[in-house]
């Protein structure tokens, strides 16, 4: 199949916003519900879903972006779209082949991936810095972390029982647990628990559950409209105090001024 190529700076829908620099382009697009013809980008890129909704098709493969999905695709990566809700907003991060040759990346080797950025802080820290400045430079570490992250090994969890106590941790957000809870469930003394959970990811089990509901609100806030109340009670903080306070503390950024910036 023959597609049709967008060259630096082209892309589909309306462009609203625009920064550039020698070798980074970033556009912000705003896409009507409506179909795409298969087509591809002379350049790689990052694509940031601040909202909406949309499907991408391969030759051999059909996803569905999300808000918060940050899309890495290389150059020449073949695809067709199909924007699903009435108005879909996207954050567009282009690099010029020499980005690549500068920090002797090789881009063909990096492989399309769809990641969360709730899931990478430090990620979600350089998207609201981005937002709020518009400071390209941002960016380059951005994706260096996004084609980095995937390289770090996870030692296995050799104990059945830490295994469990992290599904807990992560399918239980609305709920607030004490160690003595976590330990009846487990069947393992706390004070062990504590100490081998510390040794193995580096925080707290306490850090661990505030990580695990900062990152469940932060998809609501961009997936959801529900109320900043709605979500704190959701994601289990003490009330919506407690969630402002918490969220700006690891963001720099209150959930509403979050929001804002997504508009």
């Amino acid at each position: 199949m023959r597609e049709h190529i967008l060259y630096e700076g082209q892309y589909l829908g309306q462009t609203i916003k625009s920064y550039e620099t020698d070798m980074i382009s970033v556009k912000s697009t705003l896409h009507k519900k409506s179909k795409s013809k298969f087509h591809a980008h002379s350049n790689a890129y990052l694509s940031i879903l601040l909202s909406g909704r949309y499907s991408e098709t391969t030759l051999d493969s059909q996803k569905i972006v999300f808000p918060s999905n940050v899309l890495y695709r290389p150059a020449h990566h073949e695809h067709k779209n199909q924007f699903i809700t009435e108005e879909t907003k996207c954050l567009n991060i282009e690099f010029d082949p020499r980005w690549f040759d500068k920090h002797q990346i090789d881009s063909k080797k990096i492989k399309p991936q769809i990641k969360n950025i709730q899931n990478h802080p430090s990620a979600l820290h350089l998207l609201i810095d981005f937002l709020k400045y518009q400071k390209i430079d941002f960016f380059e570490e951005l994706l260096m972390q996004l084609i980095t992250s995937g390289e770090k090994a996870i030692s296995p969890l050799r104990k059945p029982w830490l295994g469990k106590l992290v599904r807990i941790l992560d399918n239980e957000i609305e709920k607030n647990h004490s160690l003595l809870t976590l330990s009846e469930r487990v069947f393992v003394h706390p004070n062990y628990m504590s100490r081998v959970f510390k040794e193995h990811f580096g925080i707290t089990i306490g850090q661990y559950q505030m990580e695990c509901k900062i990152k469940s609100a932060t998809k609501k806030l961009f997936v959801e409209r529900s109320s900043i109340a709605q979500i704190a009670s959701e994601c289990g903080f003490f009330d919506e105090s407690h969630f402002i306070k918490t969220f700006k503390a690891s963001n720099r950024i209150t959930p509403h001024q979050f929001r804002m910036l997504l508009k």
